[in-house]
């Protein structure tokens, strides 16, 4: 499993992990791949980076307005930030050009606001490029984007990113197991639960018809 926060500092050190970890719950739900198309969606998300990379070439020759990636950086900032439709797409790279859209925000807005009202005021700058749309609710559950910021449980998401592949056991061991002990039965099956539990979280966030949890653009 990745490890996040290490890679948020690694990446973005301009830029409390804490606050990269908020702007990626929401923007893309971890996913490398998001495309979040605004006035429009895509039928579901890619795969990979291959398909990520044709799609948004394709969406951009076709004059489409997107964002791409872990922190959904907009196609109209690629080149500010050095980036294309490839790099866009790597995890650093991604999140590189976050931490310092963000760090721009924040510095703008700590010009004539306290710390906490700058932060705020940082994350709506991030998400529409000024410092009052992200307090507006909109279609997402009637909230705004600086409140599903404010609403991230930091700790919760990464370890929900990737579920561990469920085990199918064999009946004939599992059954010889059982007549073992019946405590390593119960176990077993204890363990069998929780991971399809697990699966079915992670397969929610990951929704192909749907998108991307409150990814920008839908």
């Amino acid at each position: 499993m990745i490890d996040f926060p290490a890679l948020a500092l690694q990446c973005g050190p301009e830029v409390a992990t804490e606050v990269i970890q908020r702007i990626v719950t929401v923007e893309s739900s971890f996913n490398p791949y998001a495309i979040g198309v605004v006035g429009g969606r895509l039928a579901r998300q890619p795969k990979t980076k291959e398909e990520a990379v044709v799609t948004a070439e394709y969406l951009a020759s076709h004059g489409w307005n997107f964002s791409m990636g872990l922190a959904q950086i907009n196609r109209f900032n690629l080149q500010k930030y050095g980036l294309d439709y490839h790099s866009v797409f790597d995890v650093c790279s991604n999140l590189r050009a976050a931490a310092l859209i963000y760090d721009e925000c924040y510095n703008r807005a700590l010009s004539n606001s306290d710390f906490s009202s700058a932060r705020l005021k940082a994350f709506s700058c991030y998400y529409s490029g000024n410092f009052s749309r992200g307090f507006i609710a909109d279609g997402t559950g009637n909230t705004s984007y600086v409140d599903r910021i404010a609403n991230v449980k930091i700790g919760d998401e990464t370890s929900n990113s990737m579920a561990p592949i469920p085990i199918i056991s064999d009946d004939r061991k599992r059954s010889n197991v059982g007549q073992t002990s019946h405590s390593g039965s119960r176990t077993s099956t204890s363990r069998g639960d929780s991971d399809n539990r697990r699966l079915r979280k992670f397969n929610a966030q990951h929704d192909e018809s749907g998108g991307i949890k409150q990814l920008r653009g839908n």
